[in-house]
């Protein structure tokens, strides 16, 4: 076992997180069940970043036992389609006065109808978000070991922005203010980094590749970015699961499933929780038991169904969905460009009257392009999430009306398109507006004999400190049943652990090995290894590992190595074992998701009509036959 770590852990860790230590876990799990002794502190039902808080803030306290549990890959779902964004939210603080200045009738907004009551509490829940985001932003950059970082952005003033200039320029003023007094706060001395631009031509010194139009002003503040938002999720769950001991396990696995829980008085009181596998392995039970004091409900949009899986389901709806779409772009120009030129290495944030745009440049993979992202359309349907066309156009005309000619992007140099959605707590039954809830997460209690905790509405950002809310509630619940006395939580100062090998497939090297065969097999093998890697489909797309297919052709255009595609495959298959008939239906997925969010874009049929060189060995009925 490995060591239980600290605020300083000077060796890196040796042991693995891998699809094979889902196995030992689950067979472990089984033979608790039997003996019918061990009793988890918690059962954290979602492996993305909500879960993932939860479970590394209760490995912070040391005495504390945790199991999480994903049906599908960690992170492999919402907490893998943002915008990588590492921030308190310039629009939430803006938001903040807006309700502030509806509280007292000093502005109208008929899209936002609440009362009094509910604007005054909406704009210090938005207030307490930023204030607070901004601290989690610190600690992410300073705990996670590169995997989050700082990005210089520009907001952009233009002549239908719902704010003056002078506003914005107030605003962000004092959203840096809240950086440097928590830097300050840390005796890490720092000043102002805001920047101003008064007018066009300030502008125009500053960025000399946007495109002559209307901006009246702007200014660059800092923020953070994550470098991958799955990996940043991964880490965290393997950081816990590392720090877990015989006597106080920390359990991860993903591709398991709770079927179902209920409540029994016996023993101090349990949730006892029934466990479905979903990987393949006719060596383990298909169902488990497990014993758990409470249960953690961090399902993301699947919250409500998660907690109605019992004899006696409530039945009610908890939440209401927002979606935004990300499109990733870039040709040999922009990559050049933005490799030779640091100044330009600035995220553009056009301050729009209607839904807010982040184009921002990203560097991974030793690769430049930029991410367009969206904010805030309702959705319904949390199973089914495509980008739409009209959405796709609108990033682009975001992008290419802030840029010249040179910079500017179209469907041909789109490589990756995703969406994601995120649900927003809400009270009134799902009738509420998106535009009406605040930003804030929410932990709601739930008693059903025990305690179920339902977590709604945690941001990337604030996926520590929701963590430790939550942890700071079973802590209280375990005492007052007497049960346990947990340590206190110490994820504010908890470096995260370092993996042998690590650095050198580190997402953000800017010497990342492109085009080596060897580099991609290597990098394959570490993340089925340390950041467990199992599904073809989520490692290409959620990781961003698509990306080292990412060529340019003899134009500069952007287009994708098919073979470096197929020799992923091959090296998963191999490393993971799988069937021919697994292997086929890896590639099928992978392809049924790609081609279906790139549809209106020009890779996506490149992609459709290709079939791996291994696969046209063997015709699909002859693979099913195994």
């Amino acid at each position: 076992m490995t060591q239980t770590g600290s605020s300083a852990d000077p060796q890196p860790v040796t042991r693995t997180f891998a699809m094979s230590d889902v196995g030992r876990q689950f067979r472990e799990v089984a033979e608790e069940a039997e003996s019918g002794d061990t009793f988890y502190d918690t059962l954290i039902i979602g492996g993305g970043a909500a879960g993932a808080g939860v479970l590394r803030d209760l490995a912070s306290r040391g005495n504390a036992s945790a199991i999480l549990v994903d049906r599908g890959p960690f992170g492999g779902e919402t907490s893998s389609k943002t915008g990588k964004a590492i921030h308190p939210g310039i629009r939430y603080l803006r938001m903040a006065f807006h309700r502030l200045l509806l509280a007292f009738r000093l502005r109208s907004d008929p899209k936002i109808k609440q009362t009094f009551a509910q604007n005054l509490r909406g704009a210090w829940l938005d207030l307490k978000l930023v204030w607070c985001g901004t601290r989690e932003r610190k600690i992410l950059i300073e705990t996670t070991r590169d995997t989050v970082e700082e990005i210089p952005n520009i907001v952009f003033v233009l002549p239908d922005s719902p704010e003056k200039k002078w506003a914005v320029f107030f605003g962000i003023s004092l959203y840096d203010l809240f950086t440097t007094v928590w830097a300050w706060g840390s005796l890490a001395p720092r000043f102002s980094r805001v920047k101003l631009f008064f007018n066009r031509r300030a502008l125009d010194r500053e960025l000399p590749h946007l495109a002559e139009g209307d901006l009246l002003g702007g200014i660059r503040y800092w923020d953070g970015k994550a470098n991958n938002d799955k990996i940043l999720v991964v880490k965290a769950i393997r950081d816990a699961y590392h720090r877990g001991t015989r006597a106080h396990p920390i359990r991860a696995m993903s591709h398991v499933e709770v079927e179902g829980y209920e409540w029994r008085p016996d023993q101090g009181g349990y949730f006892l929780v029934t466990l479905v596998r979903r990987f393949p392995d006719d060596t383990l039970p298909e169902r488990v038991s497990v014993r758990a004091r409470t249960i953690t409900n961090a399902a993301g949009p699947w919250v409500d169904q998660a907690r109605n899986r019992t004899a006696q389901p409530d039945g009610k709806q908890s939440v209401v969905y927002s979606r935004g779409s990300h499109l990733e772009a870039t040709n040999q120009f922009i990559h050049q460009s933005l490799s030779e030129n640091p100044s330009l290495q600035v995220g553009l944030v056009p301050l729009n009257a209607e839904r807010q745009h982040y184009l921002r440049p990203f560097q991974q993979h030793g690769m430049w392009y930029i991410q367009c992202t969206t904010t805030d359309r309702a959705h319904t349907d949390p199973d089914r999430v495509v980008p739409t066309e009209d959405e796709i156009e609108e990033l682009l005309h975001s992008y290419n009306h802030l840029v010249d000619s040179r910079w500017r992007i179209d469907r041909r140099d789109i490589f990756n398109v995703f969406c994601g959605i995120r649900p927003l707590a809400s009270t009134d039954g799902g009738q509420i507006a998106v535009q009406d809830i605040s930003r804030m997460f929410r932990i709601n209690t739930r008693p059903c004999g025990g305690v179920v905790y339902d977590l709604i509405n945690v941001k990337l950002t604030e996926f520590r400190w929701a963590g430790r809310e939550v942890g700071n509630l079973i802590a209280g619940e375990l005492r007052r049943r007497g049960l346990a006395r947990l340590n206190r939580s110490t994820t504010h100062r908890l470096p995260f652990l370092a993996v042998t090998g690590e650095e050198r497939f580190a997402v953000g090297r800017a010497d990342h090995q492109r085009g080596d065969r060897d580099f991609v097999r290597a990098k394959v093998a570490h993340h089925v290894a340390h950041q467990a890697a199992s599904d073809y489909q989520d490692y290409l797309l959620n990781t961003g590992a698509v990306r080292d297919a990412v060529v340019f052709d003899m134009d500069g255009l952007c287009q994708l190595d098919l073979d470096v595609l197929d020799l992923i495959l091959d090296e998963m298959a191999r490393l993971l074992r799988w069937t021919d008939h697994e292997r086929r239906r890896q590639w099928e997925a992978f392809r049924e998701v790609y081609t279906r969010n790139m549809t209106y874009t020009v890779l996506g049929q490149r992609v459709r009509e290709h079939e791996p060189a291994t696969l046209r060995l063997r015709p699909a009925a002859a693979a099913g036959m195994e």
